[in-house]
């Protein structure tokens, strides 16, 4: 599956800030003025300037899923030497409204809260429908399997048995709003679910299942205002009352960034770095170039390909190695986020990852204006001008000791 989505943020007071701020630079104003001014305008309060562009998108944005449809399944369980067959399906376009919820302002210049995401299907903005049917690796049988890896031998077996007792299949077969969102049911999963095999948390499976209008799947977040440094402003402190999660080793796990809505003023950055709940990490966007962007300028932030490494390019890196499995460049493990699901992310159609990946299957296209991921930022106000945040999820398949 991949994902992929667009926003276009153009805020049309943006050109009033950079107007006014030319006056005062022009005017010869001191810099304790210049400075007063801009934390006015841009510190984060309940009365501020900024809040309701903070609390609420205040235009329309768009999420774009992209899904891979596996065409040759039969042919690859019958032959062995039948590289698997993908076809992209989509874009099935949401609508996407965010909501910053249960807000608490603290003392020390920050600001505690949660993230509510609403999703409205735009049909008429997709290619395809919700009913369309697409064929991939079933999840509930990668992660059951993967899950018993390393139990006991007598676990793997008793596993195995319920798997061929309950007829699951390695491929399955759903409609993109059942994989997305409704969720379906499965006798494996409850069973997993009670014997602990899994610490998956829904008794339904999708990729964003109990996501769509939740407050809480996100976690809590809590970002710098601005009020004690301009420099901070929207730099995340916590993600779940801490500095560090406990899904990555080391500085893999340090919690820091922005959540991509949200920058500091005056960026001169050579690197920018956004905090990404889905994957519980960072990732780091390096300065590309200056670009126009509706007639505004802007610096362009791209991912290369030391954004997703795991050791194998930039050894400071190997802490995403998960049990010391890494596996070549270019994409990330993330089971640890998911549950225990066999999950890595790369970019759309293993863009900038070792080419053994799109070797071993046919459909994959990458290609750099595609494919990339890239943000470009007003270096004045902070303001993004544009962003293309895409990840490709991707489930690793691996032969498990006693299972079939």
């Amino acid at each position: 599956m991949a994902q992929s989505y667009k926003k276009v943020i153009i805020i049309s007071t943006i050109g009033l800030v950079v107007m006014i701020l030319g006056i005062i630079t022009g005017s010869l104003w001191t810099t304790t003025l210049f400075d007063l001014l801009f934390t006015q305008l841009l510190t984060l309060t309940p009365t501020s300037f900024t809040y309701d562009m903070w609390a609420e998108t205040p235009i329309p944005m768009y999420f774009k899923f992209y899904m891979w449809n596996w065409t040759n399944s039969h042919e690859c369980n019958s032959q062995s030497n039948v590289l698997p067959h993908f076809v992209e399906m989509g874009p099935y376009v949401f609508r996407e409204v965010d909501y910053k919820v249960n807000q608490v302002w603290n003392e020390n210049g920050t600001v505690t809260f949660q993230r509510k995401k609403v999703w409205l299907f735009e049909e008429s903005m997709s290619n395809g429908s919700l009913s369309d049917e697409i064929t991939n690796l079933n999840p509930i049988v990668a992660t059951v399997a993967s899950s018993v890896k390393y139990k006991s031998e007598f676990i793997r077996k008793v596993v195995n048995g319920f798997m061929v007792r309950l007829g699951e299949k390695l491929v399955l077969t759903k409609t993109v709003g059942t994989l997305l969102f409704e969720g379906f049911n499965d006798t494996l999963l409850e069973l997993a679910r009670e014997m602990k095999v899994t610490k998956m948390p829904y008794s339904k499976f999708a990729w964003f299942y109990d996501r769509n209008n939740s407050d809480s799947y996100d976690g809590t977040f809590s970002i710098l205002t601005g009020a004690t440094n301009l420099h901070n402003l929207g730099m995340l402190k916590e993600w779940n009352y801490s500095n560090h999660t406990d899904h990555y080793k080391g500085s893999c796990g340090n919690i820091y960034g922005t959540l991509g809505d949200f920058w500091p003023p005056l960026l001169n950055n050579e690197t920018v770095s956004i905090f990404i709940p889905d994957i519980c990490t960072s990732l780091d966007l390096s300065f590309e170039n200056t670009t126009k962007v509706q007639g505004l300028m802007g610096n362009k932030y791209i991912g290369n390909s030391s954004m997703l490494d795991n050791g194998k390019l930039v050894p400071s890196r190997q802490c995403y190695c998960l049990n010391g499995d890494c596996g070549p460049s270019g994409t990330l493990n993330i089971s640890s986020c998911k549950f225990g699901a066999p999950a890595v992310v790369s970019m759309p159609h293993f863009y900038l990852a070792d080419p053994s990946y799109a070797n071993n299957i046919t459909g994959m296209s990458p290609n750099k204006e595609k494919h990339e991921m890239s943000i470009v930022l007003e270096p004045t106000t902070g303001v993004p001008l544009s962003v293309k945040a895409q990840l490709q999820l991707n489930m690793v398949l691996e032969p498990v000791d006693d299972m079939r």
